[in-house]
């Protein structure tokens, strides 16, 4: 990480938490340079650990719709099996474009303005940053204990057991299809829970680590288009020059449309990397919510709809977050139209004003983070998912609801 000494450390704070969730599935950036001995040898025992992890429990959940189950087991299994399936999809799509991402943040730090600026801009930036600091920790400590309470759940039950002199039983957190008995003995029990444990994690790391990666990127790049809409609102056509509040300092309109024409590659670039991330978000969260929405009703214990309460806000949170951060973006980038256009660009000549409508037709197009280069991420994605987990909730509690 010595690279990112170069930039300042409020733009880099946001960013150390993705890296370092990423770097626990050994996905690092930055390492152009080094061998690949050195960087990835963790791979070699990581992937066939995650892999025999993905098959145990994909046979599991296709032996329960052949074989049947209860429906409280259906509930849990289901939007396990799913939840890994999205993990796999974000790291096939997030890893393979570690360069493009690299690029993103030199860009972003280069672009990043810690002088120079207003009063305004000064506490804009400043409570952005600590409200993006917030929800990044809330995210994170959220996600993780959803997950560990749910693979804990099953040895603290076994414990509880037998403290109160029932037979000790052994319970696993997934299920799994093995060649051998998993909880023939101790030893054996405690080893499948501990590697488990230890895959699932990896797992969460990459499915946690490129959300909020994403959310970061998308929140950076929405604070600097709200520095720049602060300074197309004091742009002045005198001789061609923008004097800011602070008056020490001029930018010619020049200097100011190449500054958002940067930006707008930036925005194009990150949605580049993640639309394909977002499509896969929108496309299993609701189906993960749902089963986790009908394992409350079905819980066997309220151990059961504690975990699937949890699991379900786990769940929430992130799509709220990072829908409205798609459409703190959407707005920052389309309101720069309504600075210029609140400015005096009437008293330039006709030459000032045909580029100040150029800027303006530019910036009416609003940049998205989008879903397959398609649909935006606004805030009304996430009212959007709130109801088709319902409606996908109610139709599977009259399919299951009486077994």
């Amino acid at each position: 990480m010595e690279h990112l000494k170069q930039y300042p450390d409020e733009f880099i704070k946001p960013l150390l938490l993705s890296f370092d969730i990423m770097s626990r599935f050994n996905v690092h950036f930055f390492t152009k340079s080094a061998t690949f001995l050195k960087t990835d040898w963790h791979f070699f025992y990581l992937i066939p650990m995650v892999l025999i992890h993905y098959m145990a429990i994909i046979l599991y959940t296709i032996r329960i719709f052949k074989e049947g189950t209860t429906v409280s087991e259906l509930a849990f299994t289901v939007p396990v099996f799913f939840i890994i399936i999205q993990a796999f999809f974000k790291a096939a799509i997030v890893i393979p474009k570690k360069e493009h991402i690299v690029q993103l943040i030199n860009g972003l730090g280069k672009n990043w303005r810690n002088v120079n600026l207003n009063e305004r801009q000064i506490k804009k930036k400043d409570t952005d940053l600590k409200k993006l600091n917030l929800l990044l920790k809330v995210f994170y400590l959220g996600s993780m204990t959803a997950s560990w309470q749910i693979m804990l759940t099953p040895a603290i039950l076994s414990l509880l057991k037998f403290c109160i002199g029932q037979d000790l039983q052994y319970i696993l957190p997934f299920g799994y299809v093995c060649f051998f008995d998993p909880v023939q003995n101790g030893l054996i029990y405690i080893g499948m829970y501990a590697f488990q444990v230890y895959t699932m994690l990896k797992v969460i790391y990459v499915y946690i680590g490129t959300e909020i990666l994403m959310v970061t990127f998308c929140a950076l790049l929405s604070i600097e288009f709200a520095m720049l809409r602060e300074d197309f609102c004091h742009v002045v056509p005198k001789q061609g020059k923008y004097f800011s509040s602070n008056e020490d300092r001029t930018h010619s309109i020049e200097e100011l449309i190449q500054k958002h024409q940067k930006l707008l590659k930036l925005a194009k670039e990150l949605d580049y990397i993640f639309n394909r991330v977002v499509f896969v978000d929108l496309l299993f969260v609701t189906v993960i919510m749902c089963f986790f929405g009908f394992g409350i009703t079905v819980a066997r214990g309220i151990l059961d709809v504690v975990n699937n309460l949890i699991a379900v806000l786990a769940l929430l949170l992130p799509t709220l977050v990072f829908s409205y951060y798609g459409e703190q973006q959407k707005q920052e980038s389309a309101g720069i139209a309504d600075s210029i256009y609140n400015s005096n660009w009437y008293c330039g000549n006709a030459s000032y004003q045909k580029i100040i409508y150029f800027v303006i037709k530019r910036a009416q197009k609003p940049c998205c983070l989008t879903s397959l280069k398609h649909a935006p991420i606004t805030l009304h994605t996430f009212s959007k998912v709130v109801s088709t987990t319902w409606s996908y909730f109610s139709l599977i509690t009259s399919v299951y609801g009486k077994d």
